[in-house]
């Protein structure tokens, strides 16, 4: 289904499944180099009750035509063209706002998946109220495994404040970022219009206050290494300070403060060490790459 960004309110969402169970939200802008992988890997999926809306936004190559042509043959995809550029934060919101699945997973154009990756994850939630999130072994497609500076551990604590510090032992949020989530935990996220550096990791965050995230040893993603959060101008969009510029994960930082204090004092004197930690490394790896013309990406720093 092809649909222009105009007349999209004119295109009556009845027409689906009401008992539809995924909504696959891919946002795209000049992805045709990988776009046509992706949406193999995902038309491919053993478990193909799913919606795919892809929001591309103004792109100037070829992803329009590609899109079309797997619109026009795939009746699960929703493709909208946006009459202009969004910006990344606004059209990732797009594809979430569109979605009319309970169970919702953001998919970026350069990611592959196994072709069991949702039967597994959705079967797992289907099982197991505690959690609010589940994916697979997730890595970078350029580079060996890594589950801590992947951030790619499940997070099972029982209480929110542990399950806080826990996420903290990882340096991407990627893993889970690009999870499946019920849609209603995802909805309710009330700062989603802010972006920050780990503006990411706050979806998490606001996640994980309402349940666990499994990760299973079924199925794998493998994301693309040509994502933002590995772009070495990275720092140098969100350096509109010296406190950002000395503490890039500011925002973040106070955004978990907010959340952890009203659970005592001992949380919140766990946490801020973590928190310190982060801020460090980044400091660093800001200071290299704004300074000294560092190349490196962001996840080669080991915690």
């Amino acid at each position: 289904m092809v649909i222009d960004s105009r007349t999209l309110g004119q295109t009556p969402q009845t027409q689906l499944s009401s008992m539809l169970k995924v909504s696959i939200g891919m946002p795209v802008y000049n992805g045709e180099a990988d776009i046509r992988s992706a949406l193999n890997s995902l038309l491919e999926q053993t478990f193909s009750d799913f919606e795919l809306i892809i929001s591309d936004n103004a792109s100037n190559d070829r992803t329009e035509a590609i899109c079309r042509e797997y619109a026009g043959r795939d009746s699960r995809i929703r493709y909208v063209r946006q009459s202009k550029n969004l910006g990344a934060t606004e059209n990732f919101l797009f594809v979430l706002d569109e979605a009319i699945g309970e169970y919702f997973m953001w998919a970026a154009a350069d990611d592959l998946r196994s072709p069991d990756y949702l039967e597994k994850n959705i079967e797992f939630l289907l099982q197991k109220d505690g959690y609010i999130a589940s994916t697979s072994k997730t890595h970078f497609d350029d580079r060996e495994y890594n589950s801590i500076s992947m951030g790619d551990f499940a997070i099972e604590d029982e209480v929110v404040p542990e399950r806080m510090i826990n996420f903290f032992r990882g340096w991407h949020a990627n893993a889970r970022f690009y999870g499946l989530y019920r849609h209603s935990v995802l909805k309710n996220y009330k700062e989603r219009q802010k972006s920050y550096f780990g503006s990411d990791w706050a979806w998490v965050i606001h996640a994980l206050t309402y349940g666990k995230i499994a990760r299973l040893d079924d199925g794998w993603v493998r994301l693309g290494s040509g994502g933002v959060s590995n772009r070495s101008n990275v720092f140098m969009r969100h350096n509109s300070s010296l406190v950002k510029f000395v503490l890039p994960f500011f925002d973040l930082s106070v955004f978990t403060i907010k959340i952890i204090r009203s659970y005592g004092a001992i949380y919140l004197i766990r946490l801020l060490p973590r928190l310190a930690l982060i801020n460090y490394r980044a400091f660093i790896l800001n200071v290299k790459w704004n300074l000294l013309g560092f190349t490196n990406r962001i996840d080669d720093v080991s915690l």
